[in-house]
């Protein structure tokens, strides 16, 4: 027994043992794993990768106008703002209306010219002041006729006011479309539910309407299981009083008695090739002997139960009254049952009817926007109908006032012209002083060709843009006076195209070719296209980036700022890794893997540098090349910021 002891103690003392220094492993290992930086880290990889080239540009336009001042007048409004988008026609200045300061000086000389002409001809007896009555009668009408045209340009800005109007009316009901596409995305997930629901597809709802629908079937599983119970345990009692007793039950009691008969004689048997050995073991026959006890107590137990099970056979009145007890529980599980399936039924029709509502809310607001719509569109109709009118009236009015007022001017015309030839004719006639009567009317003459060619050259009472296009600069302010010849407005041309561009660099400029077709990235103000024109050298920066030049056509304007996208054909390379995995110091790039180095307390893991060169890249990858391997296990990401040799910890999976 001494001996047994002691082997006991030993075996004890080692287990211990084994214990504690378990126990240090996992203490150390885990309060160092928790100081390290931990690590995400992914293998290399093979695979194609197409290199983007992306920049952000400013849409400007090909060609620029500058808009001159034909004569000094002196601004009454500016009817735009520099950014504004104008039309061919449109009004940018209106000007006061007095003669401008080269018309003023140019008549003032014409009167003087004719006072001394006038004179010249008084001394040799001839008196012209009918006609010029006469001339003077018609220039007044011709400024009455110009004096109308200022309100020509009401009717011009009422055209250009209904044309804004219908392309206001126009966008609103583009919006109301775009409002209902949004709704209808929205019916459909809802008939998605229902469509679901029919199919018993519960699976693809929402985690919440899931857990529900769950919850209730297990809970109707459950009460349906209970009830199945209850009625098996009355079939069983029913049974045990058709046969006088409980059959299950004795056959069940008398089973154990053998299992237990059984064991006990293994374990007997057991005993005896123990005691039968040469050196017979005494601490397992001390256990079996134990186990010995223990199974013959067992088995008196499990021949009293059997007795009483016999017993119980034998009372049908017990049996009778379990019976009546269990048929009373299975109406209290009947009712847990019904209650339970129509708990899931509700919850069902619950998630459907909650569907269904959503739906019809949902129609109800594309109905009212295609309320909306059907509104807009008869605004739309009455808008356009306004425009017809204002461009009838527009036109025709100003047509017929230019032509009243060219007859005018020549009407005008035709009568200077006849009093001139009358005057030179009488001069010749008189004979008398005709070299300068002759000076005088050639200085007259000038005088009306210069007062006529300002006329011409007026701007009148308006200040018109020549094309369409945005304005880029205005130099005048309303009261400020605009002299002769000076830039009014730079406007640039719409029509004749935009440009754009962004930088790359010399790497990235040999990928792509003049004519290669570009993505407008994030653009949703309809349709636009880029192409690329021309690459040259970044004067900032020769030797390392380029330019590149793009044509850009479709719904744009002068300013606006785009993403531009364009990409090589995509090439396969042999090591590929995240963006995130390429670091770079004074020293260049570089990637850190994962070396495992064994050690008593288990794997220790380093991160080491490996020295690459990025061949491309994209959103997301690289293409690496340098003394990698495929299987390398490169770190993308840590929580702390390490260097090469530091150790690091995985990342918890």
């Amino acid at each position: 027994m001494n001996e047994n002891k002691r082997r006991e103690w030993v075996k004890n003392a080692i287990i211990i043992f084994l214990i504690i220094m378990l126990l240090l492993t996992f203490f150390s290992n885990t309060i160092m794993n928790y100081s390290l930086p931990e690590v995400s880290a992914k293998y290399v990889e093979s695979g194609t990768l197409s290199e983007q080239i992306r920049g952000t540009g400013e849409v400007k336009a090909n060609q620029t106008y500058e808009l001159k001042m034909g004569e000094t007048r002196k601004i009454a409004s500016v009817e735009v703002k520099a950014g504004d988008t104008v039309e061919k026609g449109q009004v940018i200045y209106k000007l006061e209306d007095n003669d401008s300061a080269e018309l003023t000086a140019a008549e003032k000389t014409l009167r003087a010219a004719k006072k001394s002409y006038e004179e010249a001809l008084l001394s040799v007896g001839y008196d012209y002041r009918a006609d010029e009555l006469d001339i003077e009668k018609q220039e007044e009408d011709i400024a009455l006729l110009k004096a109308e045209l200022p309100k020509i340009s009401e009717y011009s800005a009422a055209y250009d006011k209904a044309k804004e109007k219908v392309r206001g009316i126009e966008s609103e009901i583009k919006n109301f479309e775009k409002d209902i596409k949004d709704l209808e995305k929205d019916i459909k997930e809802y008939n998605d539910v229902l469509t679901v629901l029919a199919a018993e597809d519960y699976a693809s709802l929402s985690a919440e309407d899931y857990a529900k629908i769950t919850k209730a079937k297990a809970d109707l599983e459950k009460a349906e299981k209970t009830k199945k119970d209850t009625e098996d345990k009355i079939a069983e009692y029913e049974g045990n009083i058709a046969a006088g007793g409980n059959q299950s039950a004795i056959t069940a009691a008398k089973r154990a008695i053998e299992e237990k008969e059984m064991a006990i004689s293994k374990v007997q048997q057991e005993l005896n090739d123990e005691y039968m050995k040469e050196n017979p073991d005494y601490s397992v026959i001390n256990s079996l002997k134990s186990t010995l006890e223990q199974y013959e107590l067992d088995l008196k137990y499990l021949k009293e139960d059997y007795d009483n099970v016999l017993s119980e056979s034998a009372a049908y009145s017990s049996n009778k009254q379990k019976l009546n007890a269990e048929k009373t529980t299975l109406e209290m599980n009947n009712k847990k049952y019904d209650a339970a399936k129509k708990a899931l039924e509700d919850i069902i029709a619950s998630i459907k009817q909650d569907a269904k509502s959503k739906a019809d809310a949902v129609q109800n607001k594309i109905d009212g926007i295609q309320d909306k719509i059907d509104d807009a569109n008869i605004r739309l109709e009455d808008a356009k109908a306004e425009l017809a009118e204002a461009e009838k009236k527009s036109s025709l009015t100003k047509e017929e006032q230019e032509t009243k007022i060219r007859d005018a001017e020549n009407a005008l015309e035709k009568s200077k012209i006849a009093l001139s030839q009358k005057q030179r004719s009488d001069a010749v006639t008189a004979g008398k002083d005709a070299l300068n009567i002759q000076e005088l009317q050639a200085a007259v003459d000038d005088a009306e060709d210069e007062v006529e060619r300002l006329k011409k050259n007026s701007v009148g009472a308006e200040i018109t843009a020549p094309v369409g296009g945005k304005i880029a600069a205005l130099s005048f302010s309303a009261g400020e006076e605009a002299a002769r010849d000076s830039v009014a407005a730079s406007i640039e041309m719409t029509e004749k195209g935009y440009t754009l561009e962004i930088t790359a660099s010399v790497e990235q400029s040999k990928k792509v070719r003049v004519g290669d077709e570009a993505d407008i990235e994030y653009f949703y103000y309809g349709d636009a296209s880029a192409k690329l024109l021309s690459i040259t050298p970044d004067t900032s920066n020769p030797a390392r980036s380029r330019i590149l030049t793009f044509s850009v056509t479709g719904d744009v304007a002068p300013g606006q700022s785009l993403n531009i996208a364009m990409g090589s054909k995509g090439q396969r390379y042999e090591y590929i890794v995240p963006n995130s995995a390429v670091r770079e110091d004074n020293n260049g790039k570089f990637v850190l893997a994962v070396r495992s180095k064994s050690s008593p307390l288990g794997n220790r893991y380093m991160a080491e540098r490996i020295n690459v060169e990025v061949l491309a890249s994209d959103d997301t990858s690289s293409a690496i090349s340098g003394d990698i391997m495929n299987g390398d296990f490169i770190i993308t990401i840590s929580t702390a910021p390490i260097d090469p040799g530091d150790q690091v910890r995985l990342e918890s999976k």
